[in-house]
């Protein structure tokens, strides 16, 4: 008799554990149906780009897709474009905090120009005729069906003259061109006058270089026409009396 009490006690015991796990597998799957994502609100895109990160969330569900998982996926569409925060507003809306690469330079190709960001990814790809600043020109001109919108460019040397673009407008001078065309030569021309960096010498020498003669120049005590960088000692070019 005792036996089979204790196994009527222990088959409901087990009955309700089941019946109470499928209820709950039933609710968490009525729940993620429920609360999908149908609505994705962000700033500070365009409609395209807008349009594209709401194809990509679209139908998945509001709370098993968690920030790291929305990371990934925008930025293997849109590698430019980084998610910071994720807010949700039930049912089925999200807000997406991000930050976007800006433009920075633009590099000439076969047919047009690349529009650059600060970390040398491919913002857009242009096939007009007017050259906007900074506008780059490098001896391997690259070509522009080879590279896709959110790509890296890929060339070192190219990098460093977006730092070094970065660094003159970080001084208050904004590069008009950059003339990449020899191994060694970057070549970067402001409305005040022209810096030739060197590929080979440490960046870090040559930006310590470039602020103290710009710190002269600011205090009125240089003004220059040229400052050639590419030798142990800066040359400096002055304009013709």
């Amino acid at each position: 008799m005792q036996h089979k009490h204790l196994l009527k006690k222990y088959f409901i015991s087990s009955l309700l554990f089941i019946v109470g796990g499928c209820l709950g597998v039933l609710l968490l799957t009525s729940m993620t149906q429920v609360f999908r994502i149908t609505n994705v609100e962000i700033f500070g895109v365009n409609q395209e780009e807008r349009t594209i990160i709401t194809k990509l969330l679209k139908q998945k569900s509001i709370f098993t897709t968690q920030l790291p998982q929305i990371k990934k996926i925008v930025m293997t569409r849109l590698p430019y474009i980084e998610v910071k925060e994720v807010h949700i507003q039930l049912p089925s809306t999200i807000v997406l905090s991000v930050i976007k690469e800006k433009p920075l330079a633009f590099l000439r190709t076969d047919h047009g120009y690349f529009v650059l960001s600060k970390k040398g990814t491919i913002l857009k790809k242009e096939r007009l005729d007017d050259k906007p600043a900074p506008f780059i020109t490098f001896y391997q001109t690259p070509h522009q069906s080879e590279y896709q919108m959110g790509q890296k460019i890929g060339f070192s040397t190219i990098m460093k003259a977006l730092g070094f673009i970065t660094l003159l407008g970080g001084e208050g001078y904004t590069v008009e061109t950059v003339a990449i065309d020899s191994v060694d030569m970057i070549a970067c021309k402001t409305k005040g006058f022209e810096v030739a960096f060197s590929q080979t010498r440490p960046v870090e020498l040559q930006q310590h270089e470039v602020r103290q003669i710009i710190r002269q120049i600011k205090a009125g005590a240089l003004r220059i026409e040229r400052l050639d960088l590419r030798f142990d000692k800066p040359v400096v070019q002055l304009p013709p009396k």
